[in-house]
């Protein structure tokens, strides 16, 4: 089986990460773990690029805590619209589910939509969305 953990580096985005090695550790597994960098027009500064690579380090470290080979994880830094870029990623390296956190949203800024939101309505991946109260 093989997960893809899109991050942000939130809380939320560790949770989805400790659920998704549960699940892989239950299948023979591979992990891909991305970060979308959000595209402004602009080349990549480094100091996005070294923001990037810490966020996915400290999932790493969440999923061989939780047991995970380190051989079978895969990191990736993307730029764009983070929403389509996992979709398109999902697509691309033909995953079998999608373990997303959701920040739980709600007035204003769920009008205004979510990246999970967005991955849902566009994915033609499972998608596990993992809420932000939950605990493993």
């Amino acid at each position: 089986m093989k997960i893809l953990i899109p991050t942000d580096g939130s809380e939320y985005s560790s949770n989805a990460a400790k659920v998704a090695a549960t699940i892989a550790l239950k299948h023979d597994y591979r992990l891909l773990v991305l970060h979308v960098v959000a595209d402004k027009g602009f080349s990549r500064k480094t100091w996005q690029k070294e923001g990037a690579e810490n966020v996915l380090a400290s999932i790493t470290e969440i999923l061989t805590e939780y047991g995970c080979e380190e051989e079978r994880i895969d990191t990736l830094i993307e730029d764009g619209n983070a929403a389509e870029k996992i979709a398109e990623i999902a697509g691309k390296e033909d995953v079998d589910r999608i373990v997303i956190g959701t920040h739980g949203k709600d007035g204003l800024k769920k009008l205004m939509g979510s990246v999970t939101e967005k991955v849902l309505q566009i994915s033609d991946v499972l998608v596990l969305v993992v809420p932000p109260n939950y605990t493993i």
